[in-house]
């Protein structure tokens, strides 16, 4: 991400509430959170993995769902203890069956990669963003000191715009995170995470005080 996208979005985040302390604690977070979550992909699929450095914007719902065209596999998890609120995965179709078909023992563009997307797909990939999302909640967990737990996910196949405003009809702001996600030559693709604004800064101030506590007593 160049540096100017960057200043971009860090006016954009003070303009909305977000100071620049914020938005480098959530981008912390993310890194350790979905460093963690893509360990055990890689683990489930048995491939290396290599993630970006996750990019941090505010956005509101009427530009994600301009810039989100394609339909898309999207999976939800509630947290249900330690956090308040939700957080939302948007994957690639495409690579949802590279997914599956690995998961299934083959090489990743096999029979389950040529078939269409189905409940076969929708089951797969739900039980490996259980393995990831729950990786990630257990670090964050770590992270603000206190238990995090989630949901089990729920994935389905939908028009992101679609989803958002059915979805979440009263959310009109966001904490997205993108990250680019490479796994040798099967899956070259970017990934991008949503969180409701309020529990995203939640998230961002517990993080700030548990890291001056922890760099006071050392």
């Amino acid at each position: 991400m160049d540096s100017a996208a960057i200043d971009a979005a860090k006016k954009k985040a003070g303009q909305a509430g977000f100071n620049d302390m914020e938005i480098s604690a959530i981008g912390e977070v993310a890194n350790i959170t979905l460093g963690n979550a893509m360990t055990a992909l890689s683990m489930l699929l048995n491939n290396n993995i290599d993630i970006s450095t996750p990019f941090v914007e505010i956005k509101q719902k009427g530009e994600i769902v301009e810039e989100l065209a394609e339909r898309s596999v999207v999976t939800r998890v509630d947290y249900v203890k330690g956090l308040d609120g939700y957080s939302v995965l948007f994957l690639k179709e495409d690579d949802v069956k590279i997914m599956t078909d690995l998961m299934m023992g083959s090489d990743g563009h096999g029979m389950f990669y040529e078939q269409d997307l189905s409940e076969l797909h929708l089951s797969a990939v739900s039980e490996s963003m259980n393995q990831m999302m729950g990786s990630a909640a257990t670090a964050m967990g770590m992270m603000l000191d206190k238990l995090v737990d989630i949901s089990t996910p729920a994935t389905s196949q939908a028009d992101p715009g679609g989803y958002l405003n059915d979805a979440f009809p009263n959310e009109e702001r966001f904490v997205q995170i993108s990250f680019d996600v490479k796994m040798g030559k099967l899956i070259s693709t970017r990934m991008m995470q949503l969180y409701p604004f309020g529990l995203a800064k939640a998230i961002a101030d517990l993080f700030i005080v548990k890291k001056h506590q922890t760099e006071g007593v050392a």
